[in-house]
C-alpha cells in the first residue's frame, strides 16, 4: 500500500494521472475512423485550399458534423502591383504589374520564351552571392555572443542555438535583398 506523507503528494500523483488519462483519451477519440469528428490528421494544407467543418447541435440534441474541402481554389490568381521603390544610385524603379495567371506554389522568373534571360540569371547570382555573404557576416557576430546565451543556466544552449541559426537566416535574406537592389534586379 502507498502512503503518503502530505496532502500535496496525493493531490499531484491524482491531477498527474488525470492529465495523463485525458491525453490518451483524446488520442484515442482522433485515432477513431467513425468517431464523428473530422480526420485532423489529412486536412490539406496548400495555401491555395479552402476548408469548413461545421458543427450544428439538432434540435433532439444529436451533433452533427459537416467538412468542406477544397482543393486549389482560387484556380486562377489576379495580381495587382504598383510599386515604386528608390535605389542606391539615386533612382525611383517603378513597377506596374497587372496580370491574371494560374494559381501556383512557387512563382518563377520567367523571361523570353519561357526561359531566363541573361539578365534574370545574373540577378539571381547576385542574390545568392549577397546571401551567403551575408550568412558569413551573421556567423562573424554570432560568434561572440553565442556564448553568453549559452550561460544561461537550463534554457542558455537552446536559445544560443535559436539565436544563431535565426541570425543567420535574417541576416542571408536582408542581404539578399539589398544585392537586389544594388544591382537594380
Amino acid at each position: 500500500m502507498i502512503q503518503f506523507k502530505s496532502f500535496n503528494g496525493l493531490t499531484s500523483l491524482l491531477l498527474g494521472g488525470g492529465l495523463i488519462a485525458t491525453n490518451f483519451m483524446s488520442l484515442n477519440m482522433l485515432a477513431k475512423k467513425d468517431g464523428g469528428i473530422p480526420d485532423i490528421a489529412k486536412l490539406s494544407s496548400t495555401p491555395y485550399s479552402s476548408l469548413q467543418i461545421r458543427s450544428e447541435t439538432k434540435p433532439d440534441g444529436a451533433e452533427a458534423w459537416s467538412f468542406n474541402s477544397r482543393q486549389h481554389d482560387p484556380k486562377t490568381m489576379l495580381t495587382y502591383t504598383d510599386s515604386e521603390q528608390p535605389t542606391f544610385n539615386g533612382k525611383i524603379k517603378k513597377k506596374f504589374t497587372h496580370k491574371e495567371s494560374v494559381a501556383q506554389f512557387v512563382i518563377y522568373p520567367k523571361g523570353e520564351g519561357g526561359k531566363l534571360t541573361a539578365d534574370q540569371i545574373a540577378c539571381i547570382e547576385k542574390q545568392a552571392q549577397g546571401r551567403s555573404n551575408g550568412m558569413m557576416i551573421a556567423d562573424a557576430g554570432s560568434v561572440s555572443v553565442t556564448p553568453a546565451i549559452a550561460g544561461i543556466p537550463i534554457i542558455g544552449p537552446v536559445m544560443a542555438g535559436l539565436f544563431f541559426s535565426q541570425a543567420r537566416k535574417q541576416v542571408g535574406n536582408v542581404a539578399s535583398d539589398i544585392a537586389g537592389q544594388w544591382n537594380d534586379c
